[in-house]
């Protein structure tokens, strides 16, 4: 552990329950937040508050010209690759002509390499809207150990390489107020002797329910715990 007391990082989180938990609640969010803004049109009120500003941040854009073109042209090369590999392949079993099986070859070429390049077009914009929209359902803060409970590395087996720990944190939330909450997470043996109470960390958490979903953020850089630091700092 360095001079700073960050804990270490663990083997295993649950990190794909934590996803798609906050996936679900995007979702929710979303409905909730169309719903209400279609409301307050219908009875012609108009409220620019910040708060209400901030969930209608979690509301689908409408899609632009931009997007509903990338999402045409994901169905529309396969279809008119296979069209013209088709026909091509029905000149060459009428002429056999080898010149037939060249455009196939060339027409597959070019299909996969610009289907593959608007696939990744329509990736990025998508994780564009999510990264907008996450920040009102994901919040970040400093989590510090207040209570640990580690198993034992020894069981029927011998000795194991790894072990579980069971931690109570204070949780710093770079917004809002303080919370508790606990966290199991597995760490290499020689890493779970490092973990005592103080040690801290970037941790995550569902701002529905922070309590009950707080865990260990192990995807973060530098620079981003840099900040989540900062923030809690300030809160």
């Amino acid at each position: 552990m360095d001079s700073l007391a960050t804990w270490p990082s663990p083997l295993s989180l649950d990190d794909r329950g934590f996803d798609a938990a906050a996936m679900r609640q995007l979702g929710r969010a979303s409905s909730s937040s169309e719903r209400s803004t279609r409301a307050e049109a219908a009875e012609g009120v108009q409220v620019e508050t910040a708060e209400e500003s901030a969930a209608q941040g979690a509301v689908p854009s409408k899609a632009s010209l931009g997007e509903k073109l990338t999402a045409s042209l994901l169905l529309v090369i396969p279809l008119v690759s296979a069209t013209v590999v088709v026909l091509s392949a029905l000149r060459w079993a009428d002429s056999h002509n080898g010149w037939w099986l060249g455009v196939v070859a060339a027409v597959l070429v070019l299909a996969a390499v610009s289907w593959v390049a608007v696939l990744r077009r329509s990736f990025a914009r998508a994780q564009g809207h999510l990264a907008a929209r996450l920040p009102g359902v994901v919040g970040h803060g400093v989590g510090i150990i207040r209570e640990l409970d580690v198993e034992s590395p020894f069981d029927e087996n011998g000795v194991s390489d790894t072990v579980t720990a069971h931690l109570t944190l204070r949780v710093n939330p770079t917004q809002g107020p303080a919370f508790t909450g606990s966290v199991d997470a597995v760490y290499r043996a020689a890493d779970a002797e490092k973990l005592e109470v103080g040690a801290h960390g970037p941790v995550r958490y569902l701002r529905s329910d922070p309590e009950a979903s707080v865990t260990i953020d192990t995807r973060l850089d530098a620079g981003k715990v840099q900040q989540i630091y900062r923030a809690a700092a300030m809160n």
